[in-house]
């Protein structure tokens, strides 16, 4: 320490730490822990980990960008270290029968304290009955786009000659997954700016997967433009997960979109063909099979295996933080870590189904969360209900 770096080399190298190295070089000594505080360096843990790239200063206001962060953080963890007496619940009953959910809005970067969640969802009539939403398929095979929140119409492109049954906004806006209801077609991929902006006369620029038989796909939060999809042949029931990268190219005046293959494997044949699936890192996959949640890397080894739950799971949400399973008798919770190679899952806790009425047969359709509540769509034998967890803050 005899030796005082100068503050420019000094902040390159800090720029190399992630949290919990920056919080320690702080406390070394006043030198380190100036260059330390620099909003230079926790603006730039903040990009890495959220897509706040329009977050200027004046969202800011008074705070500096490592209170941002540190206050991002505290709101990722807090549904993660809550008990399930920390949860208070409400049931809304008679909802469109078998809504689908679609968004909830409680994953927002700000600086409020007291964080509300918004719901929207989708009803098999076509109907949005929603607060916020960018973009929904039909059974024409048509992708319409809509404004936040006015939903005012902004396109329709027709995608596909068949219905679309899946349809995946990549976490940094940029590409549109869609896959069609006829599974030998190739599921395509759009550049989100030629659905916001579309040319007269002129298809949005897309790209087909070489990829058929696709049954789900999900895109990897944190390794930008990279997509997995799952695959199930019939009558062998074979499951292939495929991980695509895509990149964009200027060639003779024009922008044409690139697919690159870059890891793929068939799961044993003892296991189960999954039904959900999801990804986190980039190279690792979560999925579930039967009563089992399994994590495997993309190059198919066997990473983690879960055996939380007596029956099947019925119903899955991932996203950057979470990983929620559901089956008839509870929700269970787990939280990403980030420690070692690869990311790896931590079981937080299990809430209970208190909903459930023994005279009935209901059965959970959809699940989400976000960093202030748990959201499920219970499916009953003549009417849906929307189960809200909210924490208790």
């Amino acid at each position: 320490m005899e030796i005082q770096l100068p503050d420019l080399a000094l902040k390159q190298i800090f720029s190399f730490l992630d949290l919990f190295g920056l919080l320690q070089a702080s406390q070394v000594n006043k030198h380190w822990n100036r260059i330390a505080e620099s909003d230079f360096l926790w603006r730039s843990l903040s990009l890495q980990r959220w897509d706040c790239s329009n977050f200027t200063n004046q969202h800011l206001g008074t705070h500096t960008w490592k209170q941002f962060f540190l206050h991002q953080r505290r709101k990722e963890l807090r549904l993660a270290l809550a008990q399930p007496h920390n949860f208070i619940y409400k049931v809304t009953k008679n909802i469109a029968y078998d809504m689908e959910l679609a968004y909830l809005s409680g994953n927002s970067l700000t600086m409020d304290e007291q964080e509300k969640s918004i719901i929207c969802g989708v009803s098999p009539k076509q109907e949005l009955c929603a607060w916020d939403v960018q973009e929904v398929g039909d059974a024409a095979g048509n992708i319409y786009t809509f404004t936040l929140p006015g939903l005012r119409d902004v396109s329709k492109v027709t995608a596909s000659q068949y219905g679309i049954v899946f349809l995946h906004c990549s976490p940094d806006k940029k590409w549109i997954f869609a896959c069609g209801t006829y599974r030998r077609t190739l599921p395509q991929v759009f550049l989100t700016e030629s659905l916001l902006r579309p040319s007269e006369g002129s298809a949005p620029l897309s790209t087909s997967l070489p990829h058929k038989l696709c049954v789900s796909a999900c895109w990897t939060p944190k390794v930008k433009n990279r997509l997995t999809l799952m695959s199930q042949s019939n009558p062998e029931k074979k499951t292939e997960f495929v991980t695509f990268d895509l990149t964009t190219k200027r060639t003779g005046g024009q922008t044409v979109i690139q697919v690159h293959k870059i890891a793929s494997f068939q799961l044993a044949a003892h296991l189960e063909s999954p039904v959900w699936m999801g990804a986190n890192d980039g190279y690792t996959i979560v999925f579930t099979n039967g009563p089992y949640l399994l994590l495997f890397s993309i190059t198919g080894f066997l990473l983690q295996r879960f055996e939380d739950h007596q029956a099947a799971i019925n119903n899955f949400w991932v996203d950057p933080r979470y990983v929620l399973t559901t089956s008839k008798n509870s929700v269970h919770v787990y939280m990403w870590e980030e420690g070692g190679r690869h990311p790896y899952l931590r079981n937080c806790y299990r809430l209970e189904n208190i909903w459930h009425d023994p005279t009935t047969d209901d059965c959970i359709s959809s699940v989400m969360c976000d960093n202030a509540s748990i959201v499920l769509t219970v499916t009953v034998s003549e009417y849906s209900m929307l189960v809200m967890y909210s924490l208790n803050t």
